[in-house]
């Protein structure tokens, strides 16, 4: 099998193996809509975030926005220099960082009606079990 698979209880966030009925952390009832693919080293931005509940509108501006680490796109301008930092509050490693990164991004980008963010550069601190990432890069506003 090229993907291992899990449920992810949709109360604490647990990831329990793929057979299993109720959460081990919770106890809370598991069904086959809590199936997740397992990525280890790869990932996209529709993680559950277990602290953020985002309406339908706010999934489809954050599915809009363009981030990369190249130089700014045709049919976008530069709309100044933004940051952005995330933390894992001692928890989670980088995966809880980059969580919390990409939350204060989307944060950033959809509050700012910016389209995203071009030559985005990410500077990790750790410190032991504490993992701080800083993002800078160039806000994108559309064009067209």
């Amino acid at each position: 099998m090229l993907n291992e698979r899990y449920r992810v209880c949709p109360n604490c966030q647990h990831e329990n193996g793929n057979d299993a009925n109720f959460c081990l952390s919770c106890g809370t009832k598991l069904d086959a809509a809590a199936t997740m693919v397992k990525l280890p080293h790869a990932g996209d931005q529709k993680f559950a975030h277990p602290t953020v509940s985002i309406t339908p509108e706010e999934q489809a501006a954050i599915d809009q926005l363009m981030i990369t680490n190249g130089t700014i796109p045709n049919g976008y301008t530069r709309g100044g220099l933004v940051f952005a930092d995330g933390d894992n509050h001692g928890e989670g490693g980088y995966k809880g960082a980059w969580e919390d990164l990409m939350l204060n991004l989307w944060r950033l980008c959809t509050g700012k009606d910016y389209a995203g963010v071009a030559n985005l550069t990410i500077v990790p601190t750790v410190r032991g079990e504490y993992v701080q990432l800083f993002a800078t890069g160039d806000a994108l506003v559309k064009t067209v």
